[in-house]
């Protein structure tokens, strides 16, 4: 591995050898990566044959929609720097501005941010993954893509009639987001407007969006068509004050801003305590409009909170906080979706580590059956589910036998 990775990264050592004390940005080495390996005939997809009547493939048939960034004003800006700083990396190994823009235009377009077993980005970087991303998008895909370290994985989430990649969906953007949050992060970045099963599914998205009851006995939903809110469906209520409007537009507003703050955070290594009291601040403010069990700005929140709790071993709140969003992600996540298995494998280990091992087992059991599909039997997660059930079913026994 280090051998074969050693001939484009000893022509790197002598850019940076040449840059120092200067730190080139990540994206012109990653560039400067692409392009060497392209001068070497080495960007091939051959051995990637999931597909009948598959193409054959290398980095000259990945789209790069050229035309469509030197026309878009915002990525130009973007492209200006990037240009910029891969010809000062590169030195006289530089290609030309097209050639650059072409390359940097397949990477924005094609490559994946690599994850952990956990789902999670690693933020050390992302990949070129040829074949793969030759799958279009779906906001309900059929198919999944998980990883083993660097190697990327694609199954099946479900049964696919036709085994041909014009028939098999991944999903490029975070699925626990309303349809206008979906589609605003895919046209900047794809140049498409998505018209997926989903995205024409609107009473999903109502639910997505839906607001408290005006009435403080009722805990059912209010959706939203257009600007008018609908008459609640269980009391009746249609007492929607021009403050409560204003309120729902403003706080939504606010939940989705403060949802990328608190992102950014845990990316940037911010100690979780500070998280989580962020977390309840929001939450009791969402509380007073939004709803608390199907909206999904709500749900966001919550998986943060959740998160923290994890991270500090407080199992009660990690548990209840899981479970709080278990039955919205089933309904807004495709059936086996990778997002929906590890919720469960949480809520199982969370009410484990709580004392409550056979309400945990159910959940690890099912988390078990999803990942085992999602994930492969052979992935390190399946190993290490099934060493979490066998330690709770161990607890259990021990437990039956002292009463």
């Amino acid at each position: 591995m280090q051998q074969k990775a050693w001939i484009d990264h000893k022509k790197e050592c002598q850019h940076l050898k040449l840059m120092t004390p200067a730190v080139p940005i990540e994206r012109a080495r990653l560039l400067s990566r692409i392009i060497y390996k392209i001068r070497r005939g080495v960007l091939e997809a051959k051995e990637w044959n999931q597909f009948e009547n598959y193409p054959e493939r290398t980095i000259h048939h990945v789209i790069s929609h050229r035309e469509l960034i030197k026309n878009d004003p915002a990525m130009k800006r973007k492209v200006a720097t990037i240009l910029y700083e891969t010809r000062r990396f590169m030195a006289n190994d530089s290609p030309s501005d097209d050639d650059i823009l072409e390359i940097y235009g397949k990477v924005i377009m094609n490559a994946f941010v690599i994850c952990d077993e956990l789902n999670q980005p690693m933020y050390v970087g992302c990949g070129m993954y040829i074949g793969p991303c030759i799958m279009d998008h779906s906001c309900y895909p059929n198919a999944i893509i998980t990883f083993s370290g660097i190697t990327l994985n694609v199954r099946a989430g479900t049964d696919i009639a036709v085994n041909d990649h014009k028939h098999t969906f991944i999903s490029y953007v975070d699925l626990l987001a309303p349809r206008e949050e979906r589609r605003a992060q895919l046209q900047p970045d794809y140049y498409f407007h998505c018209e997926c099963t989903q995205c024409s599914n609107d009473d999903i998205d109502r639910m997505m969006l839906s607001t408290k009851c005006p009435n403080a006995e009722c805990d059912a939903p209010i959706i939203r068509i257009g600007d008018d809110f609908q008459p609640c469906t269980a009391c009746t209520c249609s007492n929607f004050s021009a403050i409560y409007e204003s309120s729902v537009d403003e706080i939504t507003r606010w939940s989705a801003a403060i949802y990328k703050q608190l992102q950014e955070w845990e990316q940037n290594g911010k100690e979780p305590q500070a998280i989580l009291v962020e977390c309840v601040k929001c939450l009791q403010r969402q509380a007073d409009v939004l709803h608390l069990k199907w909206n999904v700005h709500v749900l966001r929140i919550k998986d943060l909170a959740a998160m923290c709790h994890f991270r500090m071993e407080a199992w009660t709140e990690a548990a209840r906080l899981v479970l709080d969003t278990l039955e919205a992600k089933r309904k807004y996540f495709p059936p086996d979706h990778p997002n929906l298995s590890l919720q469960l494998f949480s809520a199982g280990k969370a009410l484990m580590l709580t004392g409550k091992a056979k309400e945990g087992l159910c959940y690890l059991e099912e988390a078990l059956a999803m990942i085992s599909t999602t994930h492969g039997s052979d992935h390190p997660l399946v190993a290490q589910v099934k060493l979490l059930v066998a330690e709770t079913e161990d607890l259990i026994k021990k437990s039956e036998s002292k009463s």
